[in-house]
């Protein structure tokens, strides 16, 4: 049998949100240990995960490090991402390299970060071989469906896709998503990451399989993140078929013993003063209100009829600003 370990989101940073009681960071790293142990034990072919290695683009060159040095002398297969919103500066792909992501991609042998969806990744096992493939986050996925399909085909092996996108299977209370339902692709397996809560196992009515497993992270203390279990999974290929096993972490606390609600008031005040006050602009100019700056470049762009390389442009500038900013 061919054998691999998915995760969702990491999120690795050196503090600990406030939501937290407990040592994020600490907590991240018994994760990590526990995902690689179980990969031993498994005997995974690989381990691939879905985007958002970093909770910034960069971090302290400590903390860097000392994950650099957790993975390397642990981690014992390939280990395969790709480049989630939290990675890169602005939505904007073309910051990369520049990005703790890309040093530690350089540093640890076994850790390889796949950015084309027309770049495969082929891997051989017992029970056969497999295709993986990975859309990065951008500032066109999600859009018309994009990122959720292979950029190469190949009809001889099974395929997995792999996307940092907001695949859902439910409508949600904001714009950028895409259904499940709605997925066209030609890929077998896909999985998905950026949404922390995760849906689980979605097998559709035409053999398509979709998975998010939930991040391995806690970073919000709201009653979904409270009560969900941390998992991995574990896909088992055999016979050329998908055997999936959905794996708790066991070092993963119970949300109310490293989560604080205390905040949470707090937080739902703050968003409901921002709810009414968008809420007032929109009843008097009848037009949408958006506070992400990416989402209000395309919006103004799309309704001015601009081309999309002025687009591009602007959001280059817009993570260069947010880039020095974080200089």
């Amino acid at each position: 049998m061919t054998k691999l370990l998915y995760t969702g989101d990491w999120h690795l940073r050196g503090t600990t949100p406030r939501n937290r009681k407990d040592n994020y960071k600490d907590s991240i790293k018994e994760k990590l240990l526990e995902i690689f142990n179980l990969a031993r034990y498994r005997q995974v072919e690989a381990i691939i995960t879905a985007g958002d290695t970093f909770h910034t683009p960069e971090v302290a060159t400590g903390v860097l490090l000392e994950f650099a040095d957790l993975i390397a002398e642990h981690c014992p297969v390939p280990l395969y991402t790709t480049a989630g919103n939290h990675d890169i500066y602005g939505y904007n792909l073309d910051t990369y390299n520049r990005t703790s992501l890309r040093v530690l991609e350089k540093i640890v042998p076994q850790f390889e970060v796949i950015n084309d969806p027309a770049i495969p990744k082929v891997i051989s096992g017992p029970g056969g071989a497999v295709q993986i493939t990975f859309t990065p986050y951008s500032a066109d996925i999600d859009r018309n469906g994009y990122g959720y399909c292979p950029g190469v085909e190949n009809d001889d092996v099974l395929k997995i896709h792999v996307a940092h996108g907001m695949l859902l299977d439910h409508v949600p209370p904001f714009d950028r998503f895409t259904l499940i339902k709605d997925v066209k692709t030609t890929a077998d397996l896909i999985l998905t990451g950026h949404d922390h809560t995760g849906y689980g196992i979605y097998e559709r009515a035409d053999g398509k399989t979709f998975v998010n497993c939930g991040a391995i992270c806690r970073l919000s203390a709201s009653q979904s993140e409270i009560t969900r279990k941390v998992e991995v999974l574990l896909i088992d290929i055999k016979d050329s078929k998908f055997d999936l096993e959905l794996i708790p972490l066991q070092s993963a606390k119970p949300g109310e013993e490293i989560l604080d609600r205390s905040a949470i008031e707090q937080e739902q005040e703050r968003q409901y003063a921002m709810e009414e006050f968008a809420s007032l602009i929109q009843s008097t100019t009848g037009e949408k209100v958006m506070v992400d700056i990416n989402s209000i470049v395309e919006s103004i762009a799309e309704h001015e009829g601009f081309q999309p390389s002025v687009v591009r442009i602007a959001l280059e500038k817009i993570a260069e600003s947010q880039e020095s900013l974080k200089a």
